[in-house]
């Protein structure tokens, strides 16, 4: 790694002082955008910072916010893909103007943590060769590495971005996971790649309505997977649109607004419609016009005109959900029990509270709840409390009239407390909640009443109550960090769902995931699944089914291998505390949770060199910091 660095370096510089690199020094696309920064002026050892004000970030925002609302859903999943990687997940606009960014940022200064908040711009002509302007420019994904980059500044940095297309194939943005050039992950291009084609197809899915929809690719393993191509058509079956995997397979060329079924298959719609529409989800064999064989399944909504997403405020509809208790109920002892009590006490308005480390599932598990209870056909409002910034988590929960504040919407806003109206609240990490807004939420739950900010009308509401909190509430509520009246207020049956490594479900829970995500045929092998046994998953069940789905992706439709698993699973196995050799084990146990904030101190937070200090590797010290309190 260290002679890849160092002749890189020497690239850049050489670069830097003729206007030009030896051939194959670097990758095309890496020197086209040198020459760009170069004709451009820009500065190799500081950028030209450029950032939105917050009312211009605002604007953007609002411009983008249907790009928005179909990759937070996203980014959530590539961020616990890649967590404890030191990982940055960004999205921006067409621009290169961040929109959203999440994960940990650690690894860098002040400064460039600060120019990965949204609102900066990485568009090209402001920041030099970076993954997020050059992928914009090439219109193609990049990964750009180290000194790769143009600005010196920016060394510290490994990216890698993919452009985002919209449904017209024009250019809306760019997802991007930047991380310490240092750690180099395998497989983050691929990760970001599969997210972004998920952004694209909720899109396409979201800004097309048809009265056929046909599922198809070469290999019927594919259909329902993000690689599947997606045409749809009206009733006289004229094409409506097509997703760019559709585009591909296909061979559309979408300035041709005239195109009909049988000018693409050799079989008439209705023929097709006649003899598949009575058997649900079939998949059959097609024949495209120019002689090759492909495999779909017809979807049809006969009636359904063309709509756009547009955010509404009024009570939220209710979703399908594959959740639900007796599914969940795998064969832990522990769950099973958990399970039985709840079904006693359900629809008898007694508040849930549900405990357990992040990612055992307790969101799944509540909104499986939701489902078995009365209320199932009523909303379902998440919130969860940790996530929303504390300015704002007062007016998310109980809404706000015109007027309210600076700012407001001009028409006010339902808070996610009245949006519950009739169905389930669940309160993701309570124990974060402020001790101001503990006591609001314990009146509302009191009186049922809520009064939005900026009113004073009251309005009566009725709603199931499920919380859940990976905190001992107890030890908070002696601290004065937790009201006591709210605690046993929202205790009403407490359930503590059991961390992965200790539970006995573990190939039925892998069986669940493979359903759920259309991979009910897929293979693992004996060895994968040793591996699996193995390890300690410190992310709990949502680790389990991030690493599933994403060796799912990399095995595209085969046997799942060893070489299709994560190279931070891997270490995560290697590192375990079963497997640790004796000699660390102790000096593990010798270490004081002293040493390990002084070592923390002399390097400021960087965990990767207090392990080395210390002598142990990174993920053992996390490890070490969870079980003293210090993560």
């Amino acid at each position: 790694m260290f002679k890849d660095v160092i002749a890189l370096q020497q690239a850049r510089q050489e670069f830097l002082s003729r206007g030009s690199v030896a051939q194959g020094a670097v990758a095309e696309e890496i020197e086209r955008s040198w020459q760009r920064c170069l004709a451009k002026g820009i500065d190799a050892e500081s950028p030209h910072s450029h950032v939105l004000t917050q009312h211009e970030l605002g604007q953007r925002i609002e411009k983008n916010h249907l790009l928005l609302s179909h990759a937070r859903p996203e980014m959530d999943t590539l961020n616990e893909q890649i967590a404890h990687t030191r990982s940055i997940v960004i999205l921006t606009d067409d621009e290169g103007v961040i929109l959203h960014s999440m994960g940990d940022s650690s690894f860098m200064s002040e400064a460039q943590r600060i120019a990965l908040q949204p609102g900066y711009s990485w568009n090209e002509n402001h920041r030099g060769t970076n993954a997020i302007g050059t992928a914009l420019v090439e219109q193609s994904a990049m990964t750009v590495r180290g000194a790769e980059h143009f600005v010196a500044r920016h060394h510290v940095l490994s990216c890698s971005a993919v452009p985002i297309f919209g449904t017209q194939n024009n250019l809306i943005g760019t997802l991007d996971v930047s991380n310490d050039f240092l750690m180099p992950q395998q497989h983050t291009l691929a990760l970001v790649k599969m997210a972004a084609q998920m952004i694209e197809n909720r899109l396409f899915r979201d800004s097309h309505k048809a009265a056929y929809s046909l599922h198809f690719h070469a290999r019927p393993e594919f259909i329902g997977t993000l690689w599947e191509g997606i045409a749809m058509f009206a009733e006289d079956s004229r094409l409506v649109a097509t997703n760019r995997s559709g585009q591909f397979q296909l061979n559309i060329n979408l300035n041709n607004s005239n195109i009909h079924f049988d000018d693409l298959f050799e079989q008439a719609l209705r023929t097709l419609e006649s003899g598949v529409a009575s058997v649900e989800n079939m998949v059959f064999p097609l024949r495209v016009n120019n002689g090759a064989r492909i495999f779909a399944k017809l979807v049809t909504s006969k009636n359904t005109e063309p709509q756009s997403y547009t955010p509404s405020p009024q009570k939220l509809a209710k979703r399908t959900c594959a959740a639900n208790l007796d599914l969940l109920d795998s064969g832990d002892p522990t769950i099973k029990q958990s399970i039985q009590q709840i079904k006693l006490v359900l629809n008898q308005n007694i508040p849930l509270l549900i405990q357990g480390e992040t990612g055992v599932g307790k969101e799944l598990f509540a909104r499986a709840i939701h489902e078995a209870s009365s209320r199932g056909d009523g909303p379902w409002v998440a919130v969860n409390c940790a996530s929303l910034p504390e300015g704002l988590i007062e007016s998310e929960l109980f809404g706000y009239e015109e007027g309210a504040f600076t700012g407001a919407k001009r028409r006010g806003n339902i808070g996610k407390i009245e949006q519950a109206d009739g169905g389930t609240l669940f309160l993701d990490e309570i124990g974060d909640m402020p001790l101001a807004l503990q006591a609001r939420l314990l009146r509302v739950l009191q009186d049922r009443n809520i009064t939005p900010l900026g009113s004073n009308k009251s309005k009566p509401i009725d709603f199931a109550l499920v919380c859940a909190t990976n905190q001992k509430l107890r030890d908070k509520v002696e601290k004065g960090e937790f009201r006591s009246d709210l605690y046993y207020r929202i205790n009403g049956l407490s359930v503590t769902l059991p961390a992965l490594r200790k539970r006995h479900d573990l190939a039925a829970l892998i069986k669940i995931i493979l359903d759920t995500e259309n991979a009910a045929n897929t293979e693992i092998s004996d060895e994968v699944m040793n591996l699996f046994k193995q390890h300690p998953w410190p992310g709990n069940v949502r680790q389990l089914h991030s690493v599933v789905r994403t060796a799912l992706a990399l095995s595209m439709g085969r046997k799942i291998e060893t070489m299709h698993l994560t190279q931070d699973f891997m270490e995560d196995l290697a590192c375990a505390d079963r497997t640790i050799a004796e000699p660390e084990q102790r000096c593990i146990q010798s270490l004081t949770k002293e040493a390990i904030q002084n070592a923390l101190m002399r390097h400021q937070g960087n965990v990767s060199a207090a392990a080395r200090e210390l002598g142990l590797s990174r993920n053992t010290l996390y490890r070490k910091l969870k079980l003293i309190d210090l993560h």
